[in-house]
């Protein structure tokens, strides 16, 4: 009678070890996914192949009770143990082996990559710590060349992947967005930064060459777009007028269904398909209205970040207005008489004692400005790309909603003309394989979409390093400024002891008031 280890004395690694794996989906651990996981110099390939045999009944785990047996057997292999089930009845009642295996963070990191190579045309298995490793661009704007009459804007693009640094113009982007576009109708293409030819000024040349580094970033992080010859060629390619050369070299390019295997367009398959889509449509139309309204809560917050960040640019001006004057009023020359101050006699030792507020001001001013820089620049760097990103995901849901009514309609189309051509085989024929041809594309444009609404709850986590970093900021600015405004008390209060600690002689002879 098989042995049932589902409940009792487990230990709680065996239980963390199945969540984690039940999490990414159970039916996902196969004999080729299972043997590189485990595998280590005390759990060879051909000991886990004799586990695998040992417990398994079907191609896949299906249960919690097979995966403990498995890695009971594992930590009895490496005792020095034969791969034998019986053992197992000898833990009944007692706690099970531990095996001596990584921790599940590298386990879990291991498992991800493992199904990204096995199954990943059908999931995405990146986060977001994966997706931000496959690139990172940089894009600066390059010097301006003496003796060109007509001024254009070339700009340094510079990537860690390829290890490469290329100068391209606004054009070469609008080259490589069509090309993109063609070949991948149902995946997230950003929108490009609109051109502008008047009035161009500094001000929109550093948001253009921000969006365009947002837009490309995305690209590369893209796990399959980042693949792409394509990418590959503007990323790397040296010669001039690379906008140009890619089109020529990429302008017999295929979209992405092109390259799908033939299937099966049996009745009964088509019906499962059908079902199948079906539900994936319904989600599909749950996932679309979350990220839209997700869209609209960033932009909001992001509103919200740019107005305060404008007043605080203007607080940090006005403290430096602020300091300009306490300057002014520091060295002010005028001759101040008794006549004027009567008994009141302290202005002359506030006057002494402004000279070195300025300095309190000035830190002010800094730290408020540093601190809208680091937060504009947050804003630019983090959340302006996950906006475009989640922009860039309503516009394919848009485009993908498109292919569905030109299905219902070349459906409709197909319905009527069998109809009518009830007794001519060919054109039925020809209107079936029509019909399966756009069937399937959608099917196609589905798994397309599945994939890139993973990509865009996996990029989510971004949200949580933006407002990690809006505290962070807000703490270090705050901790600065609570130093700063400290110095600044003391400073007024040795101001107030000092006209205290003065004698009437004293400060009748303070510099600056004479008895006229």
């Amino acid at each position: 009678m098989p042995v049932d280890l589902s409940a009792g004395s487990i230990p709680s690694i065996y239980r963390d070890l199945f969540e984690m794996i039940n999490l990414h989906g159970i039916d996902k651990l196969t004999l080729t996914v299972f043997v590189p996981l485990f595998e280590s110099n005390s759990l060879t390939k051909s000991i886990l192949n004799q586990i695998w045999n040992a417990v398994m009944k079907t191609n896949s785990l299906s249960s919690r009770n097979e995966f403990y047996k498995c890695l009971a057997l594992m930590a009895l292999a490496q005792q020095g143990k034969n791969v034998d089930e019986r053992l197992l009845d000898n833990f009944v009642n007692r706690e099970l082996p531990i095996p001596t295996m990584d921790s599940i963070n590298e386990l879990e990191d291991r498992l991800l990559r493992i199904l990204r190579s096995e199954q990943g045309k059908n999931a995405l298995f990146f986060r977001y710590g994966d997706l931000c490793s496959l690139d990172t661009i940089q894009i600066d704007l390059a010097p301006e060349k003496k003796g060109v009459l007509i001024r254009h804007f070339e700009y340094e693009v510079s990537s860690m992947r390829h290890k490469n640094k290329v100068f391209r113009r606004y054009n070469d982007f609008v080259a490589l967005h069509e090309l993109l576009n063609l070949k991948y109708p149902f995946r997230i293409i950003p929108q490009l930064p609109p051109k502008k030819t008047v009035n161009v000024d500094k001000e929109f040349i550093e948001e253009r060459r921000r969006a365009l580094k947002s837009y490309l970033e995305i690209l590369c992080r893209h796990p399959i777009i980042c693949e792409t010859e394509i990418i590959k060629f503007f990323l790397t390619f040296q010669g001039t007028s690379c906008g140009d050369n890619m089109k020529a070299t990429f302008k017999n390019t295929l979209d992405e269904f092109s390259h799908e295997p033939p299937t099966s367009s049996h009745s009964i398959d088509r019906i499962e398909r059908h079902e199948a889509d079906s539900n994936g449509i319904r989600m599909f139309q749950i996932s679309q209205t979350h990220v839209s309204f997700l869209h609209q809560q960033f932009s909001q917050i992001r509103a919200y970040l740019k107005n305060i960040n404008e007043r605080n640019f203007k607080t940090a001006d006005d403290y430096n207005r602020i300091e300009k004057a306490l300057q002014l009023i520091s060295t002010d020359p005028t001759d101040v008489q008794r006549w004027a101050t009567g008994l009141n006699d302290y202005w002359p030792t506030i006057q002494t004692g402004l000279i070195e507020l300025p300095i309190e001001i000035n830190a002010v001013s800094e730290r408020i400005y540093e601190e809208c820089k680091r937060e504009d620049e947050m804003i630019n760097d983090h959340l302006d790309m996950l906006i475009d990103l989640l922009q860039g995901y309503k516009d394919l849901c848009k485009r993908f909603e498109e292919s569905l009514q030109l299905e219902q309609r070349a459906i409709q189309k197909a319905t009527n003309q069998n109809r009518r051509t009830l007794t001519t085989n060919d054109s039925s024929s020809k209107n079936e394989n029509n019909l399966d041809t756009i069937e399937k594309r959608n099917n196609h444009a589905l798994k397309c979409v599945q994939i890139e609404t993973q990509l865009i709850y996996a990029n989510l986590e971004a949200f949580v390093y933006i407002l990690s970093g809006l505290g962070n900021i807000q703490s270090k600015v705050s901790s600065d400024l609570l130093n700063v405004w400290k110095s600044f008390s003391n400073k007024i209060s040795q101001l107030g002891q000092t006209y205290i600690n003065k004698s009437s002689i004293q400060r009748a002879n303070t510099i600056g008031l004479k008895n006229n």
